[in-house]
């Protein structure tokens, strides 16, 4: 019985090391199971930080690694409040939420805006997406909306303070700046 026990805690061991093979449609995908180990490295990381438990387990829920808590310790450290650093960073897997955010709080949209265009591992693109979406035809409201999620746009600095400017005189021009409500 003992032996039996032992047998099936090492091949339970076992699945969770090996990639899962799933059919999906007629397509084959490998999946590799998610290491527990990996969000609770995260809500320990959390917890060292400014965060309580209840706020650490809601920021790694489904980690991969710690990159939620890095996360959201650099932007509770800069302007964003405690939910809004959790908001920004629950299921990042790195720290570029916080680029996004700052890049397009540095443009017209205020805090809670950038913190909604950025949620969900936004980049620096999904920042300059809304960025051009805004100082063209649309509202920030839909510039967040088609923007959201966005990942691949590139640009050079030079380029992103010329958008960033161009951005922020339509929203002066329009009464539509952060400030200016």
């Amino acid at each position: 019985m003992k032996y039996l026990l032992i047998s099936l805690m090492l091949i339970s061991l076992n699945a969770f090391a090996n990639p899962i093979i799933i059919e999906i449609g007629g397509v084959k995908h490998v999946c590799n199971p998610i290491d527990a180990g990996s969000a609770g490295q995260c809500i320990l990381t959390a917890e060292n930080g400014p965060f309580s438990r209840e706020e650490a387990t809601r920021l790694c829920l489904g980690a991969y690694n710690d990159a939620p808590a890095r996360c959201a310790i650099e932007a509770y450290g800069g302007i964003f409040s405690r939910e809004q650093s959790i908001a920004v960073c629950t299921g990042a897997t790195s720290t570029s939420p916080i680029q996004c955010v700052n890049t397009a709080y540095n443009g017209p949209f205020t805090i809670d805006e950038s913190v909604r265009l950025c949620t969900n591992d936004g980049t620096q693109s999904t920042a300059v997406c809304a960025l051009e979406a805004y100082s063209g035809k649309y509202s920030k409201e839909e510039a967040i909306d088609l923007c959201r999620n966005r990942r691949s746009y590139n640009i050079s600095k030079e380029e992103l303070a010329k958008l960033t400017k161009k951005a922020n005189l339509k929203a002066f021009g329009k009464s539509d700046y952060k400030y200016t409500k």
